[in-house]
């Protein structure tokens, strides 16, 4: 190994150690612009805190250098010379390669923060994004209009915190993710089997969960989200969420460590409304409760 591989890679690996710290990124740019590598003055220019017209001509150039356009082509969000965020939905013609695997081979996703996947067939999407395992993806969102089977999301994802559904169906049950403490689930129905497809290998880590439902609330989903030991905030959207789902939120046994309640678009009738209002005065850990305009009763 070379002297200057090996200090690309120490450079990467201070950068894996911290991806969210500007000076990782500000050291690595300033080693690539010494040699010569246009990828060094896009860092040094996506570091700036504004940009002047000239200035943000040139980062529109350089995202086209040899070497830094990303091959596939995705909807992205650049970060300090890199990928920050990128979304890849299109549907796959019969016998292609998978446009995923070109995309996480190319140097500028080295840094990727967060993937939106509704590449079909998603199993596939899935088998190629475990094999590639990016280092710091921290936030996973998956679309897709079939059922999904929750075994095949990669566990190879170390920095994985954040995951988001939305499928018409489950099947199976969601693995072992290390670091994962945050979901989101939309999808057609809740059933305590679901719950237990989502939680069992997880319910002890997850902080934050969001659930998007179809019709109305049911009590049973609110006891199942409230039953997480380690749960902080919950926000729920819904048609409607009634005086019974309210009841069940007030007997939820995470209900006492709540510091946030997001029901902004959860269709809460009148009464609904009022009863978490009274709720939220008894709370002790509650700093942020947001409600929406009530539905008639």
């Amino acid at each position: 190994m070379s002297a200057e591989v090996r200090q690309r890679d120490a450079f990467e690996a201070a950068i894996e150690a911290a991806p969210d710290d500007p000076q990782a990124f500000a050291v690595y740019g300033d080693w690539l612009a010494q040699s010569g590598d246009a990828r060094g003055e896009l860092i040094a220019l996506q570091l700036l805190p504004s940009l002047d017209r000239r200035q943000r001509e040139r980062v529109k150039a350089l995202l086209y250098e040899p070497g830094i356009r990303c091959l596939a082509g995705p909807v992205a969000q650049w970060r300090w010379g890199f990928v920050h965020t990128a979304t890849l939905m299109r549907q796959q013609a019969p016998g292609e390669r998978i446009e995923l695997e070109r995309l996480l081979a190319h140097p500028s996703m080295r840094f990727v923060r967060a993937l939106s996947l509704g590449q079909e067939p998603m199993t596939e999407s899935l088998r190629v994004l475990e094999q590639a395992a990016p280092r710091v993806l921290l936030a996973l969102t998956i679309y897709s209009p079939r059922t999904l089977e929750l075994t095949t999301i990669p566990t190879t994802l170390p920095a994985l915190e954040q995951l988001h559904l939305s499928v018409p169906e489950l099947s199976g049950t969601l693995p072992a993710l290390a670091r994962l403490s945050s979901l989101e689930i939309a999808f057609l129905g809740w059933t305590q089997t679901t719950a237990k497809q989502l939680f069992e290998s997880n319910g002890a880590r997850l902080r934050s969960v969001k659930l998007i439902v179809s019709g109305e609330v049911e009590p049973a989903t609110v006891r199942d989200v409230l039953a997480l030991p380690a749960l902080e905030a919950l926000t729920i959207e819904a048609s409607e969420m009634g005086v019974d789902a309210v009841a069940a939120l007030e007997e939820g046994a995470s209900i006492e460590r709540l510091t946030t309640i997001d029901l902004l678009r959860s269709g809460l009738t009148e009464r609904a409304a009022k009863r978490v209002m009274q709720l939220s005065r008894r709370l002790p850990k509650l700093s942020s409760l947001v409600l929406g305009e009530a539905v008639e009763s």
